[in-house]
């Protein structure tokens, strides 16, 4: 089946694929893609950046992250360096006219205290994403994290999101038993969607389950999405998951 326009796949469902090969096979069954860009679907590329706007879908990407860049470090330069290269990503992303660029906060492992250092750190580093969104045009939407203490934003109102969006990444708020929270936040702006499931806290190691294997109730986070116009990936870390959630909204009746 083709999925209804505002639900999309992740490119992270075949890391090992080039671009273009992945992209016309997602093709068959959504005209959304995030572009995770990492490996071989860097949006750094140019070669990739020619191959997304010559698919004709319609794309989302999702910023770098990992240990090696910080946007909560209290260390200015290491927090320069982060936006720097949310600037990169940012400026290709507007290239290839994507509707939404997901980043990252800070994730701690294992978990800790909330850090004042950290937090207004991340607060400046919003600041500074919100003037690239104005200088490239792309809408820049920030995701929530895993694991109470994991992140100084697993919670509405963690932090001050500014002009920026909301990326709510549905399996991680279960995982922090703060789903119901962000769905009923007024002043949540809800951008984007990561839509996949788990068991909550006790999956802590954020699994990415198929719908239906899980706490994660896809109607009302659809509905909430189609609210507020966000759009939704269907976030898997495979394949086979993302076909198996592709079919249980099919057989729910949800799209």
């Amino acid at each position: 089946m083709m999925l209804p326009p505002d639900i999309g796949l992740p490119s992270q469902i075949r890391p090992d694929l080039p671009l273009a090969e992945l992209l016309e096979r997602l093709a068959a069954s959504t005209t959304l893609v995030e572009i995770d860009s990492f490996g071989l679907h860097t949006v750094l590329s140019p070669l990739n950046r020619r191959t997304a706007v010559a698919s004709g879908l319609r794309l989302t990407v999702h910023g770098p992250y990992g240990y090696d860049i910080d946007p909560g470090s209290p260390d200015e330069a290491t927090r320069r360096k982060a936006v720097d290269l949310h600037r990169r990503h940012l400026e290709a992303a507007a290239e290839i006219g994507a509707l939404v660029y997901v980043a990252h906060p800070d994730y701690m492992e294992p978990p800790g205290p909330r850090d004042p250092g950290v937090a207004a750190a991340l607060q400046r580093t919003i600041a500074d994403l919100a003037d690239l969104q104005g200088d490239t045009g792309v809408p820049v939407a920030m995701e929530n994290m895993p694991g109470v203490g994991s992140s100084h934003f697993t919670a509405p109102g963690d932090l001050d999101l500014g002009e920026l969006g909301l990326t709510l990444d549905c399996g991680h708020a279960a995982i922090s038993g703060t789903l119901d929270a962000f769905l009923a936040d007024p002043h949540a702006r809800l951008a984007h969607v990561h839509l996949h499931s788990n068991h909550g806290p006790s999956d802590a190691d954020d699994p990415h389950r198929p719908l239906g294997e899980g706490v994660v109730e896809a109607a009302p986070v659809l509905a909430a999405a189609r609210a507020a116009g966000a759009t939704v990936v269907l976030e898997h870390l495979d394949e086979p998951s993302a076909m198996a959630s592709l079919a249980w909204l099919e057989g729910s009746g949800l799209v």
